[in-house]
């Protein structure tokens, strides 16, 4: 099919020159250029990593943010691309959503975060078994995601088992005693029973009767808002200690009788935790202080996974994958640029970045995006799977076991940044005390 350039107002046809090399960079040369309207995706000329790559690589080059909004619902074709570079160049996207980023923020109170803690259920299950059990080609998971293992808890591992030793460690970590607690909350997606996760923690870890318990939701985006939370409720004076524990057993819900495998067969299980302070732990420099909280939602990606209950049991899982790829990377990248800015420390001066990681190969897109190695984001996912609401705890913690392995002298910023469904989004960061 013929191709005709489209120009831009300066009458060149930089857009199609920008398109043209871009494809070139993540198909290679050998690729004959395809026609304008084919489907990448669909006629099997990119994956939809690549194709999120592809995109980022034209936003890139183009100076356009948020490129990947104009084409929801529209195919992966690169006349779809030429079209959004137009209505963009064209003025189409309010400027001040183009720079928003980010809706809302919580101001910081003088709040600590002084002991850690990730687990992971004991089970490790190579991939190309998971590709088996949900009827994809051996494979996929390693080939498309980078996935190599999945963590999946043994039996008698459940959100409250695993949640309960974490709490466990954080606190052992941080030398305080459950009695001393003033708050537990918890966040889980998986966990839907009732007592609530927070009120069974309480019970298993025996802390005081006056010690208040609460759940928060937000998927993904759980640990961040419950962080907030705990923040809030040190800054009002209502509490001098809390723990916030995160805990999914995706492997018991997300099974191959009920949603497909290039959904389900991504997520792992684990559970982490943290001890929330007024006050720096011991000895100094062991503890980070937790900065502002920034928050926001970009309902237009709400479609991109939707899971409901089905009447007469299994799930209802409306799951885009191309879609969802394309907003965590775009939206990530924005919230890592809004704490940049709240925070006023460089992402080049951070020594980690706890984010959500929904599959390996997004998480290295990421980095390249940011412009910073691979290695600042603890690869967890590639041989745990999505831990969900657990994930972005898992990464903290393991950033955070980085830095204690350095004098406190040399030890560097954090950066969070997570995603949840609807799209919720926020992050933060935390210096060392």
């Amino acid at each position: 099919m013929a191709r005709h350039p489209i120009r831009s107002p300066g009458g060149e046809d930089s857009f199609r020159r920008i398109v043209d090399a871009c494809f070139r960079g993540e198909a290679g040369s050998s690729v004959p250029l395809p026609g304008d309207t084919a489907d990448l995706i669909e006629t099997g000329v990119l994956d939809s990593m690549a194709w999120v790559s592809f995109l980022r690589a034209v936003e890139t080059a183009s100076g356009t943010s948020d490129l990947g909004s104009d084409l929801n619902e529209q195919p992966a074709s690169i006349a779809s691309i030429l079209a959004a570079l137009r209505s963009s160049n064209k003025g189409s996207l309010p400027s001040g959503d183009k720079k928003r980023g980010v809706a809302g923020s919580v101001s910081s109170s003088a709040a600590f975060l002084s002991g850690s803690s990730s687990v992971q259920g004991s089970r490790v299950v190579p991939s190309e078994e998971v590709d088996r059990a949900f009827h994809m080609p051996v494979g996929k998971l390693r080939k498309r995601a980078g996935i190599e293992s999945l963590a999946y808890a043994a039996d008698g591992e459940s959100e409250l088992a695993l949640g309960a030793r974490a709490a466990e460690e954080a606190l052992r970590a941080a030398s305080c005693g459950a009695q001393e607690l003033d708050w537990v909350i918890a966040t889980s997606e998986t966990h839907h029973d009732y007592p609530a996760l927070a009120a069974q923690l309480h019970s298993r870890l025996l802390v005081r009767e006056d010690c208040g318990a609460l759940d928060v939701g937000g998927g993904c985006l759980g640990l961040l808002n419950a962080l907030a939370v705990a923040q809030s409720l040190i800054g009002s004076g209502a509490a001098r200690r809390v723990a916030v524990i995160t805990a999914d057993v995706h492997s018991r819900v997300l099974t191959p009788e009920r949603v497909a495998g290039e959904f389900g067969g991504l997520f792992g299980d684990g559970a982490s935790a943290f001890l929330v302070r007024r006050e720096p732990g011991s000895p100094v420099g062991a503890s980070y202080r937790l900065g502002d909280f920034l928050f926001g939602c970009a309902g237009q990606y709400a479609a991109a996974i939707q899971v409901a209950a089905r009447i007469g049991g299994g799930l209802d899982v409306q799951f885009d994958g191309e879609a969802l790829s394309r907003a965590a990377i775009t939206r990530l990248e924005k919230v890592i640029t809004a704490v940049e800015t709240r925070s006023g420390i460089s992402r080049a001066s951070v020594g980690g970045f706890a984010t959500h990681q929904p599959n390996p190969r997004l998480l290295t897109l990421l980095a390249k995006q940011c412009g910073v190695s691979p290695s600042a984001f603890p690869p967890i996912c590639r041989t745990a799977g999505n831990l969900g609401s657990s994930m972005c705890g898992a990464a903290l913690h393991a950033a955070l076991q980085n830095a204690a392995k350095m004098k406190p002298a040399e030890r560097k910023p954090i950066f969070l940044a997570s995603l949840g469904p609807g799209l919720l989004f926020g992050g933060s960061w935390l210096t060392p005390a």
